[in-house]
Protein backbone atom coordinates (compact mmCIF):
# COMPACT_ATOMS: atom_id res chain seq x y z
CA UNK A 1 0.00 0.00 0.00
CA UNK A 2 1.28 3.45 -0.87
CA UNK A 3 2.42 5.74 1.91
CA UNK A 4 -0.21 8.38 2.48
CA UNK A 5 0.43 11.77 4.04
CA UNK A 6 -2.02 10.90 6.84
CA UNK A 7 -0.59 7.46 7.70
CA UNK A 8 -0.54 6.98 11.46
CA UNK A 9 -3.24 9.59 12.13
CA UNK A 10 -6.64 8.89 13.65
CA UNK A 11 -9.40 11.51 13.56
CA UNK A 12 -12.44 10.93 15.78
CA UNK A 13 -15.45 13.26 15.55
CA UNK A 14 -18.59 13.76 17.58
CA UNK A 15 -21.68 13.81 15.33
CA UNK A 16 -24.44 16.12 16.52
CA UNK A 17 -23.44 19.75 16.82
CA UNK A 18 -19.92 19.04 15.52
CA UNK A 19 -19.63 16.98 12.34
CA UNK A 20 -23.24 17.73 11.38
CA UNK A 21 -24.29 21.35 10.90
CA UNK A 22 -27.16 23.01 12.74
CA UNK A 23 -29.59 21.54 10.20
CA UNK A 24 -28.30 18.07 11.10
CA UNK A 25 -26.61 17.66 7.71
CA UNK A 26 -23.09 16.65 6.65
CA UNK A 27 -21.68 19.50 4.57
CA UNK A 28 -20.08 18.76 1.22
CA UNK A 29 -16.83 20.34 2.51
CA UNK A 30 -16.67 18.08 5.58
CA UNK A 31 -17.57 15.05 3.47
CA UNK A 32 -14.77 15.78 0.97
CA UNK A 33 -12.29 16.47 3.77
CA UNK A 34 -12.99 13.05 5.32
CA UNK A 35 -12.54 11.39 1.92
CA UNK A 36 -9.28 13.24 1.32
CA UNK A 37 -8.01 12.30 4.80
CA UNK A 38 -8.91 8.59 4.44
CA UNK A 39 -7.78 8.30 0.81
CA UNK A 40 -4.38 9.56 1.93
CA UNK A 41 -3.89 7.05 4.73
CA UNK A 42 -5.86 8.54 7.64
CA UNK A 43 -8.22 6.56 9.89
CA UNK A 44 -11.58 8.17 10.63
CA UNK A 45 -14.42 7.28 12.97
CA UNK A 46 -17.26 8.74 15.05
CA UNK A 47 -17.89 9.07 18.79
CA UNK A 48 -21.55 9.80 19.41
CA UNK A 49 -24.39 9.54 21.89
CA UNK A 50 -26.52 8.07 19.15
CA UNK A 51 -27.87 4.53 18.83
CA UNK A 52 -27.38 2.18 15.89
CA UNK A 53 -30.33 3.04 13.60
CA UNK A 54 -29.67 6.77 13.86
CA UNK A 55 -25.96 6.35 13.05
CA UNK A 56 -26.90 4.08 10.13
CA UNK A 57 -28.89 6.93 8.57
CA UNK A 58 -25.67 8.92 8.13
CA UNK A 59 -22.74 6.53 8.02
CA UNK A 60 -23.05 5.60 4.34
CA UNK A 61 -22.37 9.26 3.45
CA UNK A 62 -18.84 9.22 4.86
CA UNK A 63 -15.72 7.10 4.88
CA UNK A 64 -15.65 5.58 8.36
CA UNK A 65 -12.70 3.20 8.59
CA UNK A 66 -12.81 2.05 12.22
CA UNK A 67 -15.47 0.87 14.70
CA UNK A 68 -17.75 3.62 16.01
CA UNK A 69 -18.08 4.75 19.63
CA UNK A 70 -21.83 4.82 20.38
CA UNK A 71 -24.06 5.83 23.29
CA UNK A 72 -21.35 8.15 24.68
CA UNK A 73 -18.97 5.24 25.14
CA UNK A 74 -21.21 2.40 26.29
CA UNK A 75 -20.70 0.46 23.06
CA UNK A 76 -18.04 0.21 20.34
CA UNK A 77 -19.49 -1.21 17.14
CA UNK A 78 -17.90 -2.15 13.83
CA UNK A 79 -20.30 -1.14 11.06
CA UNK A 80 -18.08 -2.73 8.42
CA UNK A 81 -18.38 -6.23 9.92
CA UNK A 82 -21.60 -5.67 11.93
CA UNK A 83 -20.10 -6.76 15.23
CA UNK A 84 -19.92 -5.43 18.76
CA UNK A 85 -16.27 -4.82 19.70
CA UNK A 86 -16.97 -3.84 23.30
CA UNK A 87 -20.05 -3.13 25.40
CA UNK A 88 -21.09 -2.35 28.97
CA UNK A 89 -24.58 -2.28 30.47
CA UNK A 90 -26.16 -0.07 33.11
CA UNK A 91 -25.68 -1.51 36.60
CA UNK A 92 -28.82 -3.30 37.85
CA UNK A 93 -29.07 -1.26 41.04
CA UNK A 94 -28.91 2.00 39.08
CA UNK A 95 -32.05 1.25 37.07
CA UNK A 96 -33.96 2.65 40.06
CA UNK A 97 -32.89 6.15 38.98
CA UNK A 98 -35.74 6.32 36.48
CA UNK A 99 -38.24 5.89 39.34
CA UNK A 100 -36.46 8.60 41.32
CA UNK A 101 -36.54 11.02 38.37
CA UNK A 102 -40.19 10.24 37.81
CA UNK A 103 -40.95 11.18 41.44
CA UNK A 104 -38.94 14.42 41.22
CA UNK A 105 -40.77 15.51 38.06
CA UNK A 106 -43.55 13.30 36.71
CA UNK A 107 -43.89 15.32 33.51
CA UNK A 108 -40.32 14.90 32.34
CA UNK A 109 -39.58 12.44 29.53
CA UNK A 110 -37.74 9.21 30.39
CA UNK A 111 -36.45 6.81 27.73
CA UNK A 112 -34.79 3.46 28.28
CA UNK A 113 -32.42 2.09 25.63
CA UNK A 114 -32.10 -1.68 25.52
CA UNK A 115 -30.92 -3.93 22.69
CA UNK A 116 -31.14 -1.07 20.14
CA UNK A 117 -34.76 -0.40 21.05
CA UNK A 118 -36.21 2.68 22.73
CA UNK A 119 -38.77 2.22 25.50
CA UNK A 120 -40.69 5.33 26.56
CA UNK A 121 -40.96 4.95 30.36
CA UNK A 122 -42.50 8.40 30.70
CA UNK A 123 -43.72 10.36 27.67
CA UNK A 124 -43.39 14.11 27.17
CA UNK A 125 -43.46 16.52 24.24
CA UNK A 126 -39.83 15.74 23.36
CA UNK A 127 -40.19 11.96 23.38
CA UNK A 128 -42.38 12.36 20.28
CA UNK A 129 -39.34 13.19 18.14
CA UNK A 130 -39.00 9.52 17.11
CA UNK A 131 -42.33 9.34 15.30
CA UNK A 132 -40.92 11.54 12.53
CA UNK A 133 -37.80 9.39 12.21
CA UNK A 134 -39.46 6.03 11.71
CA UNK A 135 -37.86 4.11 14.61
CA UNK A 136 -39.94 1.47 16.28
CA UNK A 137 -40.37 2.96 19.71
CA UNK A 138 -42.18 1.05 22.44
CA UNK A 139 -44.70 3.13 24.37
CA UNK A 140 -46.43 0.46 26.48
CA UNK A 141 -43.65 -0.44 28.86
CA UNK A 142 -44.46 -3.28 31.25
CA UNK A 143 -42.52 -4.88 34.10
CA UNK A 144 -40.43 -6.99 31.72
CA UNK A 145 -38.32 -3.84 31.20
CA UNK A 146 -36.63 -4.49 34.57
CA UNK A 147 -35.30 -7.86 33.36
CA UNK A 148 -33.69 -6.46 30.22
CA UNK A 149 -30.09 -5.29 29.88
CA UNK A 150 -30.10 -1.50 29.64
CA UNK A 151 -27.55 0.42 27.61
CA UNK A 152 -28.59 3.77 29.05
CA UNK A 153 -31.53 5.84 30.19
CA UNK A 154 -32.18 9.29 28.75
CA UNK A 155 -34.02 12.06 30.58
CA UNK A 156 -35.50 14.64 28.19
CA UNK A 157 -37.08 17.95 29.05
CA UNK A 158 -36.65 21.71 29.04
CA UNK A 159 -33.31 23.15 30.17
CA UNK A 160 -34.59 24.40 33.55
CA UNK A 161 -36.24 21.06 34.36
CA UNK A 162 -33.07 19.17 33.54
CA UNK A 163 -30.89 21.60 35.49
CA UNK A 164 -33.03 20.81 38.53
CA UNK A 165 -33.05 17.02 37.97
CA UNK A 166 -29.29 16.95 37.33
CA UNK A 167 -28.55 18.88 40.54
CA UNK A 168 -30.95 16.64 42.47
CA UNK A 169 -29.35 13.42 41.19
CA UNK A 170 -25.81 14.62 41.89
CA UNK A 171 -26.37 16.32 45.26
CA UNK A 172 -29.32 14.59 46.95
CA UNK A 173 -29.29 11.17 45.31
CA UNK A 174 -25.50 11.05 45.05
CA UNK A 175 -25.11 9.62 41.54
CA UNK A 176 -22.44 11.26 39.41
CA UNK A 177 -22.48 8.83 36.50
CA UNK A 178 -24.75 11.08 34.53
CA UNK A 179 -23.80 13.21 31.56
CA UNK A 180 -25.51 16.27 30.11
CA UNK A 181 -25.18 15.78 26.36
CA UNK A 182 -27.24 18.90 25.54
CA UNK A 183 -29.52 21.45 27.19
CA UNK A 184 -32.43 19.04 26.74
CA UNK A 185 -30.74 15.64 27.30
CA UNK A 186 -29.46 14.14 30.53
CA UNK A 187 -28.02 10.63 30.19
CA UNK A 188 -27.74 7.92 32.81
CA UNK A 189 -24.84 5.76 31.66
CA UNK A 190 -22.80 2.93 33.23
CA UNK A 191 -20.02 3.84 35.66
CA UNK A 192 -16.54 4.63 34.31
CA UNK A 193 -18.03 5.21 30.87
CA UNK A 194 -17.08 8.04 28.53
CA UNK A 195 -16.24 8.54 24.88
CA UNK A 196 -12.60 8.87 25.96
CA UNK A 197 -12.64 5.58 27.81
CA UNK A 198 -14.21 3.88 24.76
CA UNK A 199 -11.51 5.46 22.56
CA UNK A 200 -8.90 3.65 24.70
CA UNK A 201 -10.73 0.34 24.11
CA UNK A 202 -10.85 1.02 20.36
CA UNK A 203 -7.14 1.90 20.17
CA UNK A 204 -6.20 -1.27 22.08
CA UNK A 205 -8.49 -3.43 19.96
CA UNK A 206 -6.99 -2.09 16.72
CA UNK A 207 -3.45 -2.02 18.17
CA UNK A 208 -2.86 1.56 17.09
CA UNK A 209 -1.36 2.86 20.35
CA UNK A 210 1.38 4.66 18.41
CA UNK A 211 -1.05 6.66 16.24
CA UNK A 212 -1.41 10.43 16.58
CA UNK A 213 -5.01 10.97 17.71
CA UNK A 214 -7.05 14.08 16.93
CA UNK A 215 -10.57 14.46 18.33
CA UNK A 216 -13.30 17.07 18.02
CA UNK A 217 -16.51 17.75 19.95
CA UNK A 218 -18.86 20.45 21.21
CA UNK A 219 -20.29 19.44 24.58
CA UNK A 220 -19.30 18.21 28.04
CA UNK A 221 -19.93 14.61 27.02
CA UNK A 222 -16.87 15.08 24.78
CA UNK A 223 -14.46 16.22 27.49
CA UNK A 224 -12.75 12.83 27.99
CA UNK A 225 -12.64 12.31 24.22
CA UNK A 226 -10.65 15.55 23.92
CA UNK A 227 -8.42 14.73 26.90
CA UNK A 228 -7.59 11.27 25.58
CA UNK A 229 -6.25 12.68 22.28
CA UNK A 230 -2.91 14.17 21.32
CA UNK A 231 -4.88 17.12 19.94
CA UNK A 232 -8.44 17.73 21.19
CA UNK A 233 -10.53 20.39 19.45
CA UNK A 234 -13.67 22.10 20.67
CA UNK A 235 -15.67 23.91 18.00
CA UNK A 236 -16.12 27.65 18.39
CA UNK A 237 -19.86 27.41 19.14
CA UNK A 238 -19.42 24.51 21.56
CA UNK A 239 -20.21 24.69 25.27
CA UNK A 240 -18.27 27.41 27.11
CA UNK A 241 -17.17 24.89 29.73
CA UNK A 242 -15.69 22.56 27.11
CA UNK A 243 -13.97 25.48 25.35
CA UNK A 244 -12.27 26.43 28.60
CA UNK A 245 -10.93 22.89 28.91
CA UNK A 246 -9.72 22.67 25.29
CA UNK A 247 -6.29 23.64 23.99
CA UNK A 248 -7.50 23.79 20.40
CA UNK A 249 -10.51 25.53 18.86
CA UNK A 250 -12.01 24.71 15.44
CA UNK A 251 -14.63 26.73 13.52
CA UNK A 252 -18.32 26.26 14.33
CA UNK A 253 -20.30 23.26 13.09
CA UNK A 254 -21.73 25.49 10.35
CA UNK A 255 -18.23 26.41 9.12
CA UNK A 256 -16.86 22.96 8.19
CA UNK A 257 -14.71 22.18 11.24
CA UNK A 258 -13.58 18.81 9.84
CA UNK A 259 -12.20 20.47 6.72
CA UNK A 260 -10.36 22.92 8.98
CA UNK A 261 -8.89 20.12 11.13
CA UNK A 262 -7.76 18.01 8.16
CA UNK A 263 -5.95 21.07 6.79
CA UNK A 264 -4.52 21.71 10.27
CA UNK A 265 -3.14 18.14 10.42
CA UNK A 266 -1.59 18.64 6.99
CA UNK A 267 0.15 21.79 8.25
CA UNK A 268 1.26 19.94 11.37
CA UNK A 269 2.93 17.35 9.15
CA UNK A 270 4.78 20.04 7.22
CA UNK A 271 6.29 21.60 10.33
Amino acid sequence: KNMGIFDGYLLVSDMDGTLLNSKGKLSEENKKAIEYFVDNGGQFTLATGRMLPSIKRHIHKMKVTLPVIMYNGTKVYDFNSDEVIWEKFLEEERKEIVKVVNKVNHNIGIEIYSNEQVYIYQACKRTERFSKLGYDVIYNVDDSIWNKKWTKALIVGEKEELDFVETYLRKDYGDNNIVRSSDVYLEIIPKEISKGQALKKLVMHKEIEDFTIITVGDNMNDVELLQEADYGFCISNGSEELKRKSKYIAPSNDENPIEFIVNWIKELKNK
